[in-house]
């Protein structure tokens, strides 16, 4: 008889759409290593009791939320990485051998992370998370360390052990933004944060929740967001959109899972791309798993139509026109309801028509009329739904050229070009303020699609 395969966990409560499973069956396959890899939800209350069994029955295991802490009494040796961050989240447990409790959460994180040292770093909550983004700071070296919280009460324990640990770095809590920069005056680029966001704000299905105000950005060089689903935040896509390098956590996940299998496996051989490989099959995964909407947004004639036509046939994901899902609806042109009803009686009908398009959960691409998500009821019923949005920002020179004389758009139609300019100045700030991702739309368009695609992670598979 052969080798048994060898067999590794996830112990966690709840588990939900992990990638775990194809993250290290991915791995796997590039070492060559036969194995299997199982989630396995435990509630709290059950771990002490039942992790004997496991610790029994699997080769290795990864521990995450909320067992890192409470498995290391079971465990005979602690790495002194994992003894100090006071958590662990991957277990060897040979059968001839010491069962032995490591973190490679922090190396993954670092492994792609942006520059740490010599930077001031502001962390987004105080969980668990936030602990290993705050040792990770302090042992780069970095000279400020704050965390950013709405209790600041619970915060205060961490800061006090990241304090005692690094008594070189500043370490301090605040639930203020606005203690982060000064509004009267620009912050030198040197010294702008690095911005870690440890918290679940825009986490799937509440992509429209963003944790920082947008004028914190303006005094930030550098966004690390630990959520990997959405692929891109809106968090990271704000801050891309204003020429700041931001990214996902999904690097750090798979580097992570990379390293458990490194511990579990010391003389297997893992190509020198394995992460890159894991990570490019990822993102069609995610989207699977979590659908959502990527809604283009702009002005009347800045090829939201086209855009999507064309971003629907590379991606695969459908294309909804919202205009003429309501002339299905209403049996009509939508210059017809204006005719008949007036703009009122259009966009109560528009809203309506949103609210069904974005409750299907699927992976699509809605196009959107220029005034659909100008109302605070339209904004309200986008936030409500797993959806990013991507502004297709036109010039209004580019807009004149598309949109002619008006004919066919009911705002515009036999009005002097005062009535144009009025509208765009006035739609242009709304625009930008709902907007999670910009695209320059007076450029071609392989150069938009290219850039949504590339931003959205979509060069995967279709979901």
């Amino acid at each position: 008889m052969g080798t048994p395969p060898a067999r590794y966990g996830l112990l966690g409560y709840p588990l939900g759409h992990s990638l775990s499973p194809q993250i290290h069956q991915r791995l796997m396959a590039l070492a060559g290593i036969a194995g299997t890899y199982e989630l396995l939800a435990i509630p709290l209350e059950e771990i002490t009791g039942r992790l004997p069994e496991f610790l029994q029955a699997f080769d290795g295991l990864n521990v995450t939320i909320p067992h890192k802490q409470v498995v290391k009494a079971s465990l005979e040796e602690i790495d002194p990485l994992a003894e100090q961050i006071g958590a662990v989240n991957t277990i060897s447990c040979p059968a001839q051998g010491r069962i032995s409790g490591y973190n490679t959460d922090l190396e993954g994180f670092l492994s792609d992370a942006p520059e740490l040292s010599g930077r001031r770093v502001l962390i987004l909550g105080a969980g668990g998370v936030c602990r290993t983004l705050a040792f990770a700071a302090g042992l780069k070296g970095a000279t400020q360390i704050r965390f950013l919280v709405r209790h600041a009460q619970k915060a205060q324990p961490l800061a006090e052990t990241i304090a005692a640990a690094f008594p070189a770095c500043g370490v301090d809590v605040t639930t203020d933004p606005s203690t982060c920069f000064s509004p009267e005056q620009p912050t030198p680029r040197a010294d702008r944060w690095v911005l870690l966001n440890g918290t679940p704000a825009g986490m799937w299905p509440h992509t429209g929740s963003v944790p920082v105000p947008d004028e914190l950005l303006d005094h930030v060089q550098a966004v690390y967001d630990t959520i990997y689903n959405p692929f891109a935040t809106r968090l990271v896509l704000r801050a891309q959109s204003r020429g700041i390098p931001a990214k996902g956590g999904l690097g750090m996940l798979v580097s992570q899972a990379l390293l458990a299998q490194r511990i579990w496996n010391p003389s297997a051989a893992f190509p020198a791309d394995a992460k890159d490989s894991v990570l490019s099959g990822l993102t069609a995964e995610i989207y699977r798993q979590s659908p959502l909407t990527l809604v283009l947004m702009g002005f009347m004639g800045s090829g939201k139509s086209r855009v999507g036509r064309e971003l629907s046939a590379k991606t695969g994901w459908p294309l909804v026109d919202l205009d003429h899902w309501i002339e299905e609806k209403a049996g009509c042109t939508i210059p017809e309801i204006f005719a008949a009803e007036g703009e009122a009686a259009f966009r109560d009908l528009e809203r309506q028509s949103l609210d069904e398009v974005l409750s299907t959960r699927r992976c699509q691409i809605l196009a959107t009329g220029g005034g659909a998500l100008l109302s605070e009821a339209a904004q309200a019923i986008l936030y409500s739904h797993p959806a990013l949005v991507i502004y297709l920002d036109a010039s209004l020179e580019m807009i004149e050229q598309r949109v002619g004389d008006g004919s066919g758009r009911p705002l515009i139609a036999g009005q002097d070009r005062d009535r144009l300019v009025q509208l765009y100045d006035s739609r242009r700030p709304i625009y930008r303020s709902l907007a999670d991702f910009v695209v320059n739309a007076d450029l071609p368009l392989e150069y938009k699609l290219d850039s949504i695609i590339a931003t959205l992670g979509l060069g995967g598979e279709t979901p």
